[in-house]
């Protein structure tokens, strides 16, 4: 005589097969949600872009700095009040703070800047300071800090010891480096924020237009080849 048993009855009736099926589909979907959340950690980019300049107008001189407070929780914030969120390299946690603008499509241009970071101690302090600058992929919409498609390195990390009586801390310098024009540019910085309350670096960026020879300067310089060659060929 045979039996019917019920929907419910076969659901509820242990099946190894069915039960290994469902075993393995709950590890899939925990795969998958880490490596969402391990994606959304990577794309999500320690840099801090302070200021946006924009298309610029040359000559382009602007006051650029941070400072970073304790926000009582072990973290710290900008000065803008946003959270800073620190970049994990070689067991080192960094800041990174981005200025971006953009060039006019003439004339090429000359980069200059320099800012300073005073240590103080335990209380106020930046340690390995430095900056960078480098020109953006043209189909960058975002920064990504440290990746090489970041864009192209026009100046690699840069530091010195600030030389001064009475005060230590590090000094950036970046001096006539030449820029082309019509290209989107990032100067960076990045250091490890050392004091209990804090830190702070502060300085300028200059962007001034080189000037094309005048008309009168490539007229003379072309006499001055042509009697070049002129007494090269006299016996």
């Amino acid at each position: 005589m045979s039996r019917f048993y019920p929907a419910w009855h076969a659901a509820m009736t242990p099946n190894p097969i069915r039960e290994q099926l469902m075993f393995q589909s709950r590890q899939i979907v925990l795969l998958v949600a880490g490596l969402v959340s391990a994606m959304s950690v990577w794309a999500d980019p320690a840099n801090h872009v302070v200021n946006n300049f924009g298309d610029i107008t040359l000559p382009f001189t602007r006051s650029i700095g941070n400072t970073f407070a304790a926000n009582g929780s072990g973290g710290y914030v900008s000065q803008d009040g946003s959270s800073v969120v620190l970049a994990s390299i070689g067991g080192k946690s960094y800041f990174y703070d981005d200025y971006v603008f953009n060039l006019p499509f003439a004339p090429q241009a000359s980069f200059n800047a320099a800012a300073v970071s005073i240590d103080l101690g335990s209380f106020l302090s930046l340690q390995d300071f430095s900056a960078r600058l480098y020109k953006l992929d043209a189909d960058v919409a975002s920064l990504t800090t440290g990746l090489p498609s970041s864009g192209k390195p026009i100046q690699s990390w840069t530091s010195s010891a600030l030389l001064a009586p009475g005060l230590t801390g590090t000094t950036v310098l970046f001096q006539n480096v030449d820029l082309q024009a019509g290209a989107r540019y990032a100067l960076e910085f990045r250091g490890t924020i050392a004091g209990a309350f804090g830190g702070s670096y502060g300085g300028n960026l200059n962007i001034t237009p080189v000037p094309e020879p005048s008309t009168a300067a490539i007229v003379l310089a072309a006499l001055g080849v042509i009697g070049l060659l002129k007494r090269r060929r006299q016996p």
